[in-house]
């Protein structure tokens, strides 16, 4: 039985590298994805890569998590609650990196950039969210990193921004318990992405994960029914 099937999921940072490989399995799993991207001509050609290889057509919805404000946010809830009537998830993998800088030397315009699309607006996207979540007694999943590596020297705004995120979701994962919504982080093993080259430019990759073998983490907690 396909636990997947029909669920309505909103998957941020659907043209990344692991966003990818999710929208695709997602809808290769009959679910009702809205994949969520700043650049509207990358989405719709993941839209067309997943129709070519035989998913359910995702739902489009471009959206630049650096100028969203919690007022889009509550306007997307909106129309997802008028247009669809659901939503059984939210998955988190939108994530913005300005490379390894020593403080001293790190760009005001980058630290911001990096907190509000790291930050603010996944935490107030999900707070938008949340009603609808508790609804179905859904999941909401963050990505985040492995912390003995990104709170070492030169990780400034991103290091920071995600202990942050994996402290928010260990508070809203109590708060949000009684409503039997499950609020988990996922920390992936080092893979072969655009993201990682920026930190490891000179790494071969050869011992990288592909972004497609992690995507099963996912979806064992999109199925875990509570």
């Amino acid at each position: 039985m396909n636990k997947l099937k029909d669920k309505t999921i909103f998957l941020t940072g659907a043209c990344g590298g692991l966003g990818s490989a999710l929208a695709l399995e997602l809808c290769k799993q009959q679910c009702n994805v809205i994949i969520s991207d700043k650049n509207p001509r990358s989405l719709n050609l993941m839209c067309d890569k997943i129709i070519e290889q035989g998913g359910k057509e995702p739902i489009v919805f471009p959206m630049d998590l650096l100028g969203a404000t919690p007022n889009d946010f509550i306007k997307l809830a909106k129309n997802i609650e008028e247009n669809i009537g659901k939503l059984d998830g939210l998955i988190h993998t939108a994530a913005e990196f300005s490379g390894l800088v020593e403080f001293v030397n790190y760009q005001p315009t980058n630290w911001l950039k990096e907190v509000q699309i790291n930050l603010n607006s996944p935490v107030f996207l999900t707070q938008a969210l949340i009603p609808m979540i508790k609804k179905t007694k859904g999941s909401i999943i963050f990505t985040v990193e492995n912390m003995q590596t990104v709170s070492k020297a030169y990780w400034g705004a991103y290091g920071t921004t995600k202990a942050a995120i994996e402290h928010f979701a260990k508070t809203l994962g109590q708060e949000l318990e009684s409503a039997h919504v499950n609020v988990v982080t996922i920390t992936p093993p080092p893979m072969k992405t655009q993201l990682r080259s920026k930190a490891w430019p000179a790494e071969s990759g050869v011992d990288l994960v592909q972004p497609e073998l992690v995507v099963a983490q996912y979806l064992d907690i999109m199925t875990n029914d509570r």
